[in-house]
């Protein structure tokens, strides 16, 4: 089996839980992937830096869909498609969050283009590894920049009734999603991981047929329907498992992305 266009999440389908991955074999992978002129694709809710971050020392073409579909970049720093929050409904989701009962006690974070913002309540180890580049201020409705998503987090607790409410509250305007390291995602209601993809596929000719995709989480599920070769993590959510057509031999603690790779390649 050989494809055009392998696009992987992160945490919990790329990474094993201690964040980290075999680097000589992707290193080796990759190498093989430029050489074949196949694409490899980094899809992930997180912030763009972190992306960068973990590929820190890998050399070779890398495409970035960051932000869950938010920024869209490679890895020489162009930006190839980009979609920001407006500073009016970004005001008023933080007013809701921040109000609403049902979602008290939410950290929480903004992803823009020149910096990561927290509070200082919401500085953390778990925060300084998610988000690169972070600049701590005490309101996070004065920050000027051009924001990708805001993310908010509840400790110990299923979060898909709290992505229920805000979904609720904007429809039509913002979507919540379930992202990894427990952390809810509220991004443009047109932005996925998908849309980048799409877009990409578009970008390099690449069709459905000749995409794979891997993923574990709720924020894969658009992009695992983008892609013929779409499969799940072998300790993804069943939603994942129920949706995609393929399952990886290993879990992302054993390499399970690296071992499929080797057959795509």
């Amino acid at each position: 089996m050989k494809v055009a266009l392998i696009a992987s999440d992160l945490d919990g389908t790329f990474l094993r839980d201690d964040h980290d991955f075999d680097h000589a074999r992707f290193q080796a992978q990759l190498d093989q992937i430029n050489a074949n002129g196949q694409h490899f694709v980094v899809a992930s809710g997180n912030q763009l830096q972190h992306c960068i971050d973990v590929f820190n020392g890998i050399e070779g073409e890398l495409t970035y869909v960051a932000e869950n579909g938010g920024l869209v970049i490679d890895n020489h720093g162009h930006v190839l498609h980009e979609s920001v929050l407006t500073p009016q409904v970004l005001a008023e989701l933080l007013a809701f969050v921040g109000t609403e009962p049902a979602l008290a006690g939410a950290s929480m974070s903004l992803s823009g283009k020149q910096a990561a913002y927290i509070r200082p309540i919401d500085d953390s180890d778990l925060m300084r590894y998610f988000l690169s580049n972070i600049a701590v201020v005490d309101d996070l409705t004065a920050v000027d920049d051009h924001i990708y998503k805001a993310t908010f987090s509840w400790a110990h607790q299923d979060i898909n009734q709290q992505a229920a409410i805000i979904n609720q509250r904007f429809k039509g305007r913002l979507r919540a999603t379930v992202s990894g390291g427990n952390g809810l995602d509220v991004i443009n209601p047109n932005v996925n991981k998908a849309q980048g993809l799409a877009y990409l596929q578009q970008r390099w000719q690449v069709p459905f047929s000749q995409t794979a995709a891997f993923g574990d989480n709720g924020n894969d599920l658009e992009m695992l329907r983008e892609a013929e070769y779409s499969f799940a993590m072998r300790n993804a959510i069943a939603p994942v498992k129920a949706m995609a057509t393929y399952q990886t031999r290993l879990d992302n603690n054993h390499d399970g992305v690296l071992h499929e790779i080797e057959a795509l390649i």
